[in-house]
């Protein structure tokens, strides 16, 4: 039976869905929703105990590594400084570990929804003092494999996003090398605390990636500039040509073609001197869609078929086909040797 005939369908199907969408909500509240959201965040990763700045709830680092990043981060607090309302203060960094039983739900090809996530965790943990907003957060999230670095509006003067991508670059690459994610994090660490003292000449050392990546964009753009050099050539010799008919009246180019026609007649050439086949219709006929006669201007024929090989392409002026004399295609009659170009014309005059 149809829904509409039923009088109870509508609102028991409307009750369902109200169940429905009500677990959907709760399941988010529990953190297990396939999509990122803060709860989800905020459930999964609480903020560190004090004094501690490093959250690893799951225990996904070794305790030499937790100790080492948690002291290099209060190393960075006390000992590198930033002017603040006229007072120094140190810069705060926080890292965060989420498990691979942790994933916040975020797409492969989502590169944005980590710099959320991270960014929430910098207000949720309140990271940095409060007037300079000079706090850093490092998200490493091994059940998404992203990274996620954001700093507090204090501290993108030296933590520029250059900088912050070049390290999460850095990690990324030691993390698909080897798989160690403490050896990554403790690099991540230091690379963020030298760049906070402003020397990021160890994070841009190129690496044996980097020249590759060089290698490549050299190929490419090697390539790029031949064919653009070759283009040009094409080009230049084009406007010569032009140029070339332009010096050239019709008056001499007609006086040419009678010429041409009249050794034609003499030559009375029934075959293809390249081929060797019988020349399809009279010199100087029009052309057709089809294998054709073209008249050269030293009077010799070819049909278009072996001209096309020869001398690559051309263009007919009064009744004789000029070759436009194409990279290494010849330009001399394959008879005479005669230059049958328009410019060998001109060179005539």
């Amino acid at each position: 039976r149809s829904l509409f005939s039923v009088p109870m369908a509508w609102p028991i199907a409307g009750f369902r869905f109200a169940i429905y969408a009500a677990l959907l909500f709760l399941n988010g509240l529990n953190g297990s929703s396939a999509f990122y959201s803060p709860t989800k965040l905020r459930a999964y990763l609480p903020a560190p105990v004090k004094p501690n700045q490093v959250s690893d709830p799951t225990n996904a680092l070794s305790a030499q590594t937790f100790v080492f990043v948690d002291n290099a981060l209060q190393d960075i607090k006390r000992e590198i400084m930033g002017r603040c309302e006229g007072v120094d203060r140190g810069y705060e960094v926080a890292v965060g570990v989420l498990g691979q039983s942790q994933a916040l739900g975020i797409d492969s090809e989502d590169d944005s929804t980590i710099v959320t996530a991270t960014a929430d965790l910098l207000d949720e943990w309140g990271v940095g003092h409060k007037d300079c907003n000079n706090g850093v957060t490092l998200l490493l999230a091994l059940g998404d494999r992203k990274v996620g670095l954001y700093a507090g509006k204090g501290a993108k003067d030296i933590m520029t996003s250059r900088v912050r991508s070049r390290i999460i670059k850095k990690m990324t690459d030691k993390l698909k090398a080897t798989r160690d994610h403490d050896a990554a994090l403790r690099d991540a660490v230091a690379f963020i605390g030298d760049a906070l003292s402003g020397d990021t000449s160890e994070l841009f050392r190129w690496g044996f990636d980097d020249y590759v990546w060089f290698g490549f964009m050299s190929i490419f753009v090697g390539f790029v500039a031949l064919v653009a050099y070759n283009s040009y050539k094409e080009w230049a010799r084009e406007t010569r040509l032009r140029r070339t008919l332009e010096r050239i009246d019709e008056a001499d180019l007609q006086a040419a073609a009678t010429e041409a026609t009249g050794a034609a007649a003499r030559f009375d050439t029934k075959d293809c001197p390249i081929c060797l086949e019988e020349l399809p219709g009279t010199p100087g006929a029009v052309r057709g869609t089809g294998n054709e006669t073209l008249l050269l201007r030293c009077g010799h024929s070819v049909c278009s078929q072996c001209a096309g090989q020869w001398f690559g392409r051309g263009q007919d002026r009064a009744g004789i086909w000029y070759p436009l004399g194409e990279g290494d295609k010849p330009t001399g009659c394959p008879v005479c040797r005669a230059d049958a170009r328009v410019e060998g014309y001109d060179n005539d005059c």
